[in-house]
């Protein structure tokens, strides 16, 4: 356990140099990886014909509603998003898992028509 939170603590200083986080702020929760991973299985479920369109939808608005429970926003849900996935494959490393995941971030937090922008949370 102890390793774990010095894992979640060295990736939250991270974050805030990198702009993931504010300068005090924390990551809420990390099932945000588990929400987007759910998201993508009924996108997938779609494609392997496991499932029709409406059940997948109902799906996403189900993983929506839990996010949306968890998390109090857009930058809120992607920390906790990019922590569970650097969690599962990155290792401390801060290599591509990080990075990639950090120029989405990026693009998602400035872009004038990013959803972050024109898709309100709530």
């Amino acid at each position: 356990m102890k390793q774990l939170i010095g894992r979640i603590t060295r990736y939250e200083g991270r974050f805030r140099t990198d702009g993931i986080l504010a300068a005090n702020g924390r990551v809420r929760s990390a099932l945000a990886w588990d929400y987007g991973r759910a998201s993508c299985m009924a996108r997938w479920g779609i494609g392997a014909r496991f499932t029709d369109i409406p059940e997948a939808e109902q799906a996403v608005v189900h993983v929506s509603r839990l996010s949306k429970m968890t998390y109090n926003s857009w930058e809120e849900f992607a920390a906790g998003y990019i922590l569970g996935r650097c969690l599962h494959f990155d290792d401390e490393q801060f290599g591509h898992w990080y990075t990639d995941m950090l120029h989405a971030h990026q693009v998602l937090a400035t872009h004038a028509e990013s959803p972050w922008r024109t898709v309100s949370w709530v």
